[in-house]
């Protein structure tokens, strides 16, 4: 009876995974290597409707989108000249809902919430160190406090630097640094009004740099700063508010209003590596599979990550639901989802590749053809945003 489930991590896959279970008959416990829950923790992410309506099967979307920014995206070179926009006025008609950025924070907290509301128990300050699978129908989860967790099976939905991956392959790929550093934050600038209505993405003439205004008429802004080689976390982690802040404001000295002026306006500044996980030839192991960036991390260039890995939380229940064994339902889970994943890492590492800066001749070539890109790319997007999962159909 594969009726007990682990889950790690209580992100944004964790609770909606353990929901996707509850409704195919499978009881979860959710356990988090944090403390405590911070909904305040992390900038923001973009959610496209193929994520949204995974979502919208758990959780009303007015839940969550009461605050947010829009999903369209106007583009604009060094010298503010516009040379490309993506609109999503056509999304709602065609895929029921459309693109938008939301505070990680705002979404991680009302997820959560759904599945304490539906009865399923969340623990925190559970990091795990090691699993084991020695019995034919159970998995063992031991944390680093000392206590364990058995069930008949596992899922990793602890992000990028999966400690579930690591634990179950000793020598799996790990993740690959892009060479873009992201920095970003929330911000208040008065008389800005006139600039809301997109994401504003301007290829300045030193690093890139996109801002948008939210309902609420705060600033949500991220820079992209291209670095060859990767830093390391105590290098980014001693690194000084004041001393980032000088860096970005000589990035952007040149770039067009306000970038200077939300720049020197941010009380808190958020920097981290851009990685991926170009490829994983294996999810599972036994008793045990990866969802989302444990399994598959794409850059966020494409504003995508979040929303594969919703994807992934309803392939996966629906799998083990219809196929009469996990290693069935783990394989063909892979199989399912593994090109649709890869083609996006694939998409999302040429976007950020367009971020590094260019000399005098590229940029020239990039700001006259970047329309033309853009449209194409938005019409090859229609595949991404109108993948639906059929709760109804079975899984052969």
């Amino acid at each position: 009876m594969n009726n007990k489930a682990i889950i790690i991590g209580c992100g944004i896959a964790g609770p909606v995974m353990a929901l996707a279970l509850k409704r195919v008959g499978i009881d979860a416990t959710i356990y988090e290597a944090q403390p405590m829950p911070n909904d305040t923790k992390g900038a923001f992410l973009g959610i496209s409707p193929n994520g949204l309506n995974v979502i919208n099967d758990f959780l009303p979307l007015q839940e969550i989108l009461t605050d947010y920014t829009p999903g369209k995206i106007s583009f604009f070179n060094a010298q503010n000249k516009p040379i490309g926009l993506i609109d999503n006025a056509h999304q709602k008609d065609l895929y029921g809902s459309e693109t938008v950025q939301l505070k990680r924070g705002l979404l991680n907290g009302a997820l959560r919430k759904a599945a304490e509301q539906a009865g399923i128990t969340i623990k925190f300050g559970k990091r795990l160190i090691s699993l084991s699978q020695g019995h034919e129908n159970t998995v063992t989860a031991f944390f680093e406090d000392g206590s364990q967790a058995e069930g008949n099976l596992l899922i990793g939905c602890d992000g990028i630097h999966s400690a579930t991956r690591s634990c179950l392959f000793q020598d799996a790929i790990k993740p690959t640094y892009t060479g873009l550093l992201s920095t970003g934050g929330f911000t208040m600038i008065p008389g800005l009004s006139n600039l809301a209505g997109s994401i504003r993405m301007t290829f300045g003439q030193r690093s890139f740099f996109a801002y948008a205004l939210s309902n609420k008429g705060e600033v949500w802004w991220f820079n992209n700063i291209s670095q060859p080689d990767e830093p390391s976390q105590s290098e980014l982690s001693q690194l000084e508010q004041a001393a980032l802040k000088e860096k970005l404001l000589a990035l952007h000295k040149h770039d067009p209003y306000p970038i200077a002026d939300i720049i020197q306006a941010a009380q808190s500044i958020e920097i981290y590596p851009v990685y991926d996980i170009p490829f994983l030839p294996q999810w599972h192991k036994g008793r045990v599979c990866l969802i989302g960036d444990a399994a598959h991390a794409t850059a966020p260039h494409i504003g995508q990550g979040a929303s594969l890995a919703l994807e992934d939380t309803v392939v996966l229940a629906k799998c083990i639901r219809d196929l009469p064994s996990l290693t069935e339902a783990f394989n063909r889970f892979q199989s399912l989802r593994q090109e649709r994943v890869q083609t996006m890492i694939r998409q999302a590492r040429k976007v950020g590749d367009s971020k590094t800066v260019p000399n005098a001749f590229q940029r020239f070539f990039r700001d006259l053809l970047l329309p033309f890109f853009v449209k194409m790319e938005a019409k090859k997007m229609d595949w991404v945003y109108s993948y639906k999962v059929d709760w109804e159909s079975k899984i052969t």
